[in-house]
């Protein structure tokens, strides 16, 4: 009986070691009980800036979780503006989006950035950007200004606000969870968390 007490002993410390690193080390936070409701479908939303190293590392791992993603969800990319200096990068991403060229540009912006060491944080450069890819800068610096870019950045705010993001990148799933790379040991790892909080909006 001793040493039955002292073997079950040992099972709850051990229980609760593991317990506390599990708290002490989480893979994701729930910042809220209330799903999105912007959606019906279960939604990803990644906040990113363009000038984050740490973002343009992740976009591979991100443009993988995309590819992977059910009809009952999708992923919305969101750039904040957590500074001043980041406002045309973000301003720049929606005018992209407008113009529907953000799946053939959004991966070559973060290219040129980091890998070929352009700044591309002004209109001028950003539009001559678009243009040495061939595409109209006129219709993109007409765009970059608009009334409706400037309605998809106040938006960008306010989500950025509800969430609390205060840093990126940074992955909100469905409203109701928080996750990136920094809760995790590797992008794969993080692929298991995403899909992991997905599969828990499903049973929801």
């Amino acid at each position: 009986m001793v040493k039955y007490a002292s073997y079950l002993g040992k099972l709850i410390f051990c229980f609760l070691l593991l317990t506390t690193v599990s708290f002490a080390n989480p893979k994701y936070v729930q910042i809220s009980n209330q799903k999105q409701t912007e959606y019906d479908q279960i939604v990803i939303y990644e906040f990113f800036w363009y000038g984050c190293p740490h973002c343009f590392n992740l976009e591979p791992t991100m443009n993988q979780i995309e590819g992977d993603l059910g009809k009952d969800t999708v992923l919305i990319k969101v750039p904040v503006s957590l500074r001043d200096t980041w406002q045309n990068h973000a301003k720049a991403y929606f005018t992209l989006k407008q113009m529907n060229l953000d799946d053939d540009l959004h991966d070559k912006l973060f290219e040129e950035i980091h890998i070929n060491s352009q700044r591309l944080d002004t209109k001028d450069s950003l539009s001559q950007f678009v243009s040495n890819n061939g595409y109209n800068a006129k219709k993109f610096e007409e765009l970059f200004d608009s009334f409706g870019t400037e309605i998809r950045m106040n938006k960008a705010s306010r989500l950025a606000k509800e969430y609390q993001i205060n840093s990126v990148p940074t992955l909100v799933i469905n409203g109701k969870y928080m996750t990136s790379g920094s809760y995790v040991s590797s992008y794969d790892e993080l692929v298991d968390v995403v899909n992991l909080l997905i599969e828990k909006e499903r049973q929801n």
